[in-house]
């Protein structure tokens, strides 16, 4: 046990009164080294440099601390290079390099940064970060699960919020739903160096997002962002990530089997557990120091501020727009069109020209098809329109006659695709002579119907004795069920027998 564990131990539980599972947790040792620790009345001798033996390395200190003097950060290789070295006065050293970097420990111990405990008065910050808390399958794909939390600085209240993302709406979405959860906004808040929040930098060179600066400016709050790899800078919510992570979630596996249990759990698991637990620090319940803390918080203003992410995309020529790995629906007579997109937590909405023209569930799936049925029956619509209109440029492509016969047809109560659609199968049976002589027929007598057409054609291929073509059924169901003897193959033997046998 090292001097410096001692000493810490013995602070953490005298001083700051923390339970030894507690001080276990928090400097990573085994509880056995913390009793051992609270029993001892002295510090532990370091028994590595205590020992009498001499060494190789012994004749060479002063000449390695005259080295580190002069040179204090020499790596322990460039020292032994230094002292191998033989001249007039010393023999180079044979030894090892452990003993030489054990005594430069020693001599040289690892600079540490001291933290300075901080005190925040009431309302005057909160600290915001993710916890990453395994992985949840959603129909037909698995997806990560974040936890949002948010922690008062002076009454430990916290927030909890699960999340299948990271990205920039939820971090802004979350952090509003947490502020109206405190009912208001303290002066400043404390946030990790992450994308969402941070352009480029850290800590006061740290360039803040604009979209970020201006949440934080309509709640009047001043954005600190951390310094990089620095997690002791905003403690309080690094401790209750960890909270979540061995308490909330350890050994829920039978309760977490949808993603709907996750929200349940974390309204049940904040007012119930954490929030109502005796604080090992000040031994009040955050809940009760909230109740000091909230009068000092700033009051949220009348207008909310808007999280949902908003995308401009263009619409594909299937109608159907793609988002967060979904495919959703929009109105056919859109395709090829730019569109914006409006992403709450349960909804998505779309708008052309500022009119919201659809809106669907969000699908936390991967690779779905969210359909609206109106916009099926639109599309469906636009083909048959589009399938009415090649009829007719084909019949029309037929000749003169064909073109005065359709605009007849267009003046009577008629579907006229029905009329057209009828003669084009005719012109496919009996040719385009039989078919425009018969339509010459019909235009001589005024006559706009397509079986009057179908009768003249028939009537003039009886007068020349032609045969009806011969038309082909579509293959029939029961011609399936027949049972036929299989084949004999010896009754084909003698084909392959020579002409004298």
């Amino acid at each position: 046990m090292r001097v410096s564990q001692w000493a810490e131990i013995r602070r953490l539980f005298e001083i700051e009164k923390f339970s030894k599972r507690a001080i276990a947790e928090r400097l990573n040792c085994s509880r056995k080294t913390v009793d051992q620790a609270i029993e001892l009345d002295e510090a532990p001798s370091n028994k590595r440099y205590s020992k009498t033996r001499p060494t190789k390395l012994d004749q060479y200190k002063p000449r390695i601390q005259a080295i580190i003097q002069e040179y204090p950060q020499l790596s322990a290789v460039r020292v032994m290079e230094k002292i191998s070295k033989s001249d007039g006065q010393f023999q180079g050293y044979t030894g090892g390099i452990s003993q030489l970097k054990a005594y430069l420990r020693s001599i040289r111990p690892a600079k540490g940064r001291v933290y300075q405990d901080v005190t925040y008065a009431s309302g005057e910050a909160i600290q915001i970060d993710w916890g990453d808390v395994g992985s949840i399958k959603i129909q037909n794909t698995v997806r990560r699960i974040s936890v949002f939390v948010a922690v008062l600085c002076y009454s430990r209240m916290c927030y909890i919020e699960f999340t299948l993302s990271q990205r920039k709406s939820e971090f802004y979405r979350c952090t509003v739903n947490a502020l109206k959860f405190f009912g208001g906004s303290p002066k400043k808040i404390i946030f990790d160096n992450l994308k969402a929040a941070v352009i480029s930098g850290s800590g006061r060179t740290a360039v803040i997002h604009p979209e970020f600066l201006a949440l934080c400016g309509h709640h009047c709050m001043e954005p600190i962002a951390c310094t990089a790899r620095d997690p002791e800078s905003k403690g309080m919510v690094e401790n209750t990530v960890r909270y979540v992570k061995h308490n909330a979630l350890q050994g829920r596996d039978e309760e977490l089997q949808n993603w709907n249990d996750y929200g349940y759990l974390a309204i049940q698991w904040r007012d119930a557990v954490a929030n109502v637990r005796l604080h090992e620090r000040f031994h009040q319940r955050p809940v009760d120091r909230f109740e000091v803390e909230k009068p000092a918080l700033r009051a949220l203003p009348a207008l909310e501020f808007s999280t949902d992410e908003v995308i401009l995309t263009e619409v594909r020529p299937i109608a159907r727009i793609e988002f967060d790995g979904n495919r959703y629906s929009v109105p056919p007579k859109l395709a090829r069109k730019t569109v914006l997109l409006r992403a709450d937590a349960t909804q998505l909405r779309i708008f052309y020209q500022g009119e919201q023209v659809a809106a669907h569930a969000r699908c936390y799936g991967r690779r779905e098809l969210i359909v609206d049925t109106q916009h099926q029956l639109e599309a469906f619509q636009m083909r048959r329109k589009v399938s009415a209109s090649e009829i007719e440029k084909s019949f029309g492509a037929i000749g003169e006659e064909a073109r005065e016969f359709y605009l007849q047809l267009t003046k009577l109560p008629v579907r006229t695709s029905v009329h057209l659609k009828r003669i084009m199968e005719l012109l496919r049976l009996y040719g385009r002579e039989s078919v425009v002589s018969a339509i010459k027929t019909a235009l001589q007598y005024q006559t706009f119907d397509a079986a009057y057409v179908e009768t003249l054609v028939h009537q003039d291929r009886r007068k020349r004795s032609l045969p009806s073509p011969t038309v082909v059924q579509p293959k029939r169901k029961e011609l399936n069920d027949l049972e036929l003897d299989a084949p004999d193959l010896s009754r084909y033997d003698r084909f392959t027998k020579d002409q004298d046998e």
